[in-house]
């Protein structure tokens, strides 16, 4: 039979896609949806535009929004490790963020000025050569630190020597201290001694693999206030989130590292106050992402909100293994400029970027447009925390892209580099909706229910389900009328119509929106 035409079933509408082939419903299904008189149901409806659960089409980010060499590089390299150029350009981007955090901020308004780190995190499965990236990307840094370590290391520790003896002579003061002495003034000139210690520097370190909240905070003491997280592993997030202290944690060090919110750290008999900055890259197994949307103690503090992140479409079963050797002149390039960054002395105060006009109003057009998309319906609803900050991040990357470009010899930003900031930014709001859908799936169990139900449906592959069907299929994990609760859950959702019941009928019958059919990932 073909498509019955509008007088016989009904008021169809003028979209094809409304039209629903009574063939493609069997013949026991045909025999339920007749009514006692035999007349058919009306299978027409009007569709409006499907809510999935998880089906996002993760778009890559190219090397080419960088400038040369960093986009050269970005390219040898994934084509030499058969990786997506996108986990390379971000690794790039945090250690830019590494060499320049505290150094310069853009600055937009008078009270309004972004630094330049950096919060990301890139989910790959195994065997994507995640540890070659991170080492080919961060290896100036490394050779950096090495260096001034060998530069430093005997004046650090002849002062550390000269430090603990006199604090030891000031404690065998204290010690043959007597009533008479104190009455003398002795007790004044042990303190005069004490305020005068100067305690050694520490040795310098840009980066840690691993940490807990409170080593951070040492760490930040010791290196004047910023430090990275730079590693390939998830250990860094489970120590943060208490796995190790029986759930007790406290994550303010990286709540204020973000944005150089002032931060109190004891330090043995006296508090004080820094203003951290702090750049985290992580590239780790999608599973992280998994177990983050399971962990309470972050969850209504914003922390994730701080994060940029990335799940890149993997290359494993399409490599050849005949990718060529990343050229000398390249990495040597590269790590010369990384090198210079680090070398230049950090300012009294941040070097202030400017954007110029047209950079300004390619600004604060994004910046409406974020705002239209945080509305209800919008791309950012299910992440109005993450996208609230996504201009001031896009400025941030402007700010590592203009001076990556132009190094020192401009301090004002232009249109071009900020489209290319906007580009990236634009690119990461499907894999930041993505990860939050999964945040409201692990927590909302009844969601994630529906969701199971939904897959069932789309395996049917057909274009109406009889209740009856999904109830038997899912028999061994739900109940009837759990069941029916799910499918109240997918009609909200326009992923399937209203229950159709025949009359006279005992069979209820779900029409499925073609749209969602339709739907593939990228």
């Amino acid at each position: 039979m073909k498509t019955q035409k509008a007088g016989k079933m009904g008021n169809l509408g003028n979209s094809v896609e409304n039209v629903i082939n009574i063939n493609e419903i069997d013949k026991n299904r045909a025999v339920g949806n007749l009514g006692k008189q035999g007349n058919l149901i009306d299978f027409s409806h009007d569709w409006e535009e499907p809510v999935f659960f998880d089906d996002f089409k993760l778009t890559d980010i190219p090397a080419s929004i960088l400038p040369s060499p960093y986009k050269d590089l970005a390219v040898a390299l994934s084509e030499r490790l058969e990786t997506p150029e996108s986990a390379t350009v971000l690794c790039m981007l945090s250690i830019l963020a590494t060499a320049l955090q505290n150094k310069y901020v853009v600055q937009v308004e008078n009270d309004y000025a972004e630094p330049l780190n950096l919060y990301l995190m890139v989910a790959m499965p195994p065997a994507n050569r995640k540890t070659a990236i991170l080492k080919a990307c961060s290896k100036p840094v490394l050779e950096y630190e090495k260096k001034q370590r060998l530069l430093l290391e005997e004046e650090h520790r002849r002062q550390l020597s000269v430090y603990h003896s006199q604090r030891r002579l000031i404690e065998n003061e204290r010690k043959r201290l007597t009533e008479e002495k104190a009455k003398n003034g002795a007790i004044e000139e042990i303190a005069a001694k004490e305020a005068s210690l100067i305690e050694p520097s520490a040795l310098p370190k840009l980066f840690l693999t691993d940490a807990t909240t409170e080593s951070l905070a040492t760490a930040l003491y010791e290196q004047n206030g910023k430090i990275s997280i730079i590693t390939d592993e998830g250990g860094f997030l489970d120590s943060c989130s208490g796995l190790y202290t029986g759930g007790q944690t406290n994550i303010d060090v990286l709540l204020k590292g973000w944005d150089g919110g002032s931060l109190s750290i004891k330090r043995r008999d006296r508090e004080v106050y820094i203003t951290p900055l702090i750049t985290i890259f992580m590239i780790v197994q999608p599973v992280i992402f998994e177990n983050m949307a399971k962990n309470k103690n972050f969850t209504g503090k914003g922390f994730f909100e701080r994060f940029l992140f990335c799940e890149p479409k993997s290359k494993i079963g399409f490599r050849n293994h005949k990718g060529k050797p990343v050229p000398a002149g390249l990495t040597k390039e590269y790590e010369e400029r990384i090198k210079a960054f680090l070398e230049m002395p950090t300012p009294r105060s941040p070097i202030k970027l400017s954007l110029n006009k047209a950079a300004l109003n390619a600004w604060r057009k994004f910046q409406d447009k974020v705002e239209r998309d945080l509305r209800k319906g919008g791309k950012l609803e299910l992440c109005q925390g993450w996208g609230g900050k996504l201009c001031g991040q896009t400025l941030r990357i402007a700010g590592l892209l203009h001076l990556a470009r132009y190094e020192k010899t401009s301090a004002t930003i232009n249109e071009d580099t900020m489209k290319d900031a906007i580009r990236l930014a634009e690119r990461l709001v499907c894999h930041a909706a993505k990860v939050f859908d999964n945040f409201i799936l692990s927590s909302d169990v009844r969601i994630k229910e529906a969701s199971v139900v939904w897959n069932l449906i789309k395996g049917f592959n057909k274009s109406s389900v009889i209740q009856r069907e999904i109830v038997y299929a899912l028999r061994h994990k739900m109940v009837a009328e759990h069941i029916k609760e799910l499918l109240k859950v997918l009609i909200e959702r326009n992923l399937i119509s209203e229950p159709i019941r025949a009359p006279g009928g005992r069979t209820t019958t779900y029409l499925v929106n073609p749209k969602a059919l339709r739907k593939t990932d990228v």
